[in-house]
């Protein structure tokens, strides 16, 4: 579920998400913050607002890809299989 309000409403789960607790205790967005505000920009093709949060996105966001693409295909692959 959470998934699908990233991809419709990024914003929105940024403000849903529970505060940081390294932010709160330092005043200092931490990096995991960059990382997460710079994949919400990229869901919504703002790659200079996500490259300005956090650099790392640009090995982040190609794994993530991957791994979901695998995840989905290993899910339908065995989904078919147990429907024989």
């Amino acid at each position: 579920m959470a998934g699908l309000l990233a991809l419709l409403r990024p914003s929105l789960l940024l403000r849903l998400a529970p505060p940081c607790l390294i932010t709160l205790a330092t005043g200092q967005a931490c990096w995991g913050c960059g990382i997460t505000h710079a994949l919400v920009a990229a869901v919504r093709w703002d790659f200079a607002e996500a490259w300005r949060a956090n650099p790392r996105v640009v090995v982040v966001l190609p794994l993530l890809a991957v791994v979901s693409l695998r995840f989905a295909l290993r899910t339908l692959r065995d989904w078919r299989a147990g429907r024989r």
